[in-house]
């Protein structure tokens, strides 16, 4: 899915031009660690005073600025934003926990669509319920429809990520559900290679690991997907 008004900068560390210029705020790695949304707390505030509060990343709303996403959202009641996530780790080494979002979960039984832009990165999804992690490897192109019952966040693999979001204007977002815990599994680099680690705070979840696959799907079609994930429960493939 492209976005004509955007233009993007850079191949491993991304920029973003705007033709029409959409609100935008970033997350700041000070606010992760305060929230203790993440797993590796000690090695994150020694790299937080090292390197200073740097931005782990920005949320563009296209729907606020952009003339075209406020059409969209006017008609079909679905805001668009683009997520830029930096790759980085909490750690003053090579080693350490890589970047991510803060995580939600949705207020109301609404879905969201993700599809990459640019590079690739990792999209975990864990059920509370059933004690089930997923960990969705998206690649550049690819595309995941989330469902309600996950808590959901977007982690860096190795490269400035760029991730379009598509979420009904009423789904709200549950900040509070991971504040405090972070998620059950987090994603570490060592030597080189990623690692999946266990959360203490979390008993008894499994682990699995799936591609995202090309999905295209008209906007009317999408929004009653998202808006109605169990009358279309058969588009959750995940």
């Amino acid at each position: 899915m492209e976005i004509e008004e955007m233009k993007i900068k850079g191949e491993q560390f991304l920029e973003l031009e705007f033709k029409e210029m959409p609100v935008f705020w970033e997350r700041k790695m000070s606010e992760l660690i305060k929230d203790k949304v993440i797993l590796d707390l000690k090695n994150a505030k020694k790299a937080l005073e090292f390197f200073g509060d740097r931005t782990v990343y920005y949320v563009y709303n296209l729907w606020r600025g952009i003339e075209r996403y406020k059409k969209i959202k006017d008609e079909y009641k679905l805001n668009f934003d683009v997520t830029l996530l930096k790759f980085g780790l909490f750690s003053l080494t090579k080693d350490g926990e890589t970047f991510l979002t803060y995580g939600h979960k949705h207020e109301k039984n609404r879905g969201e669509f993700y599809t990459v832009l640019k590079n690739e990165c990792y999209l975990l999804l864990s059920d509370l319920n059933k004690k089930k992690s997923i960990i969705v490897e998206m690649k550049e192109g690819t595309s995941v429809l989330i469902h309600p019952r996950f808590i959901h966040r977007l982690i860096s693999t190795g490269k400035d990520c760029l991730v379009l979001g598509i979420v009904p204007e009423d789904a709200g977002h549950d900040y509070n559900i991971v504040k405090n815990k972070g998620f059950p599994h987090h994603v570490f680099m060592q030597n080189g290679w990623l690692k999946i680690v266990e959360n203490k705070k979390y008993e008894g979840f499994s682990i699995e690991k799936v591609s995202a696959k090309k999905l295209s799907l008209p906007i009317k079609k999408l929004s009653q997907i998202l808006m109605y994930p169990n009358k279309y429960k058969k588009f959750y493939k995940i």
